[in-house]
């Protein structure tokens, strides 16, 4: 008879070895460069074989370049509030925190800006300014934001202000451990300078909101944790403790 639980730990056993390989490469991206980095050093580092790394990445360092940027730079821990500006900058917080603390979240942003990153593996910037030109514009729908505001030409700011801070702050600092303070100042400019008034006392731009949001993603609902069993039923450790 077959085991059904082998397929599964060889399925789980090949997601493992595939992660690994992309945090190696992040790490790698970041310390050597994309053209720094062999095929080689990365089968090395990651503790795998040829065969294995070439079954998942057949389009070699390339494919691992893009996967990398499909991967990492996500939405996940975004939720819906209730003033959209504050979306804005939940989305900005989320990604700050990252990528103070993802290898891989670091390599896509320093891969995105290669000269041929188009060309090659792609890269995440009009997809970002498109999802926050649909962020102000509904922002736009509630009110929230001054008449003078040019929502496409805002959007592309954003992401442009984001990146730049995010790479000066490793520039200069040569770590990220101030890049959480430093974006949720500029995110706290920007909307001073462009929703009304009155909503800025209602938008969260502490320094830990990325952090909050990306934990509660990663930990789940509440609701789907595992119930406890009835305090009448009997245990079902040994010996009955």
């Amino acid at each position: 008879m077959s085991n059904p639980r082998r397929p599964r730990r060889q399925q789980q056993r090949a997601i493992d070895t595939r992660q690994r390989i992309l945090d190696t490469a992040g790490a790698l991206f970041v310390k050597d460069s994309y053209e720094g980095m062999s095929v080689g050093d990365l089968i090395t580092a990651a503790r795998t074989s040829k065969g294995a790394f070439y079954r998942h990445f057949p389009g070699g360092k390339i494919e691992v370049a893009t996967a990398i940027m499909h991967d990492t730079l996500t939405m996940d821990g975004l939720r819906e509030q209730r003033i959209m500006l504050q979306e804005v900058v939940d989305i900005g917080m989320i990604l700050a925190y990252r990528i103070s603390r993802e290898n891989a979240l670091r390599a896509a942003l320093q891969l995105s800006f290669h000269s041929s990153a188009p060309e090659i593996y792609g890269t995440p910037w009009p997809d970002w300014i498109a999802f926050n030109t649909g962020q102000l514009t509904e922002a736009r729908r509630r009110g929230e934001l001054k008449a003078f505001v040019d929502v496409e030409e805002q959007a592309c700011q954003i992401a442009g202000n984001w990146a730049g801070v995010v790479l000066v702050t490793n520039t200069l600092d040569r770590h990220m451990r101030n890049v959480e303070a430093r974006i949720s100042r500029m995110y706290r400019n920007l909307l001073t300078a462009i929703a009304v008034p009155d909503l800025l006392p209602e938008i969260d731009f502490s320094v830990h909101r990325g952090r909050h949001l990306y934990t509660e993603f990663l930990e789940g609902p509440a609701d789907e944790a595992e119930p406890e069993p009835p305090q009448d039923e009997p245990s079902e450790r040994p010996g009955g403790e």
